[in-house]
């Protein structure tokens, strides 16, 4: 690993696949992994619509879980494989960011307008 935006790709790829799987447990049996949604005071028994919940968030993990394994990959890709244009990479990097701020906010809009 020649330095730590190596780790960080590896973490973001980590990241994306994990985001799938609980999209995958969302989407087919209809389990929330809560610690990738929200806090863990929040008590699931007591959301106003988990059906509306599940049905407004299982879009925005997957915009997410592809954003961050895009990037990630990108970034391995450039640093053991082939360096790409800069400006490929830096266009990656900032829609990266835009997509992991536009999740976070929706995340807690979200649980804010259901729970």
């Amino acid at each position: 690993m020649d330095n730590i935006w190596s780790l960080l790709d590896i973490i973001f790829v980590g990241a994306g696949v994990y985001m799938l799987y609980a999209w995958f447990l969302l989407t087919t049996k209809g389990e929330i992994k809560q610690e990738v949604l929200m806090s863990k005071d929040i008590n699931l028994k007591k959301c106003k619509d988990l059906e509306g919940y599940k049905a407004y968030i299982a879009p925005k993990m997957i915009v997410f879980a592809v954003g961050a394994l895009i990037y990630g990959g990108a970034g391995l890709v450039n640093s053991y494989v082939t360096p790409l244009p800069s400006i490929v990479y830096n266009v990656l990097m900032v829609v990266f960011l835009i997509d992991l701020v536009w999740f976070a906010l929706m995340s807690r809009k979200g649980t804010e307008k259901f729970w």
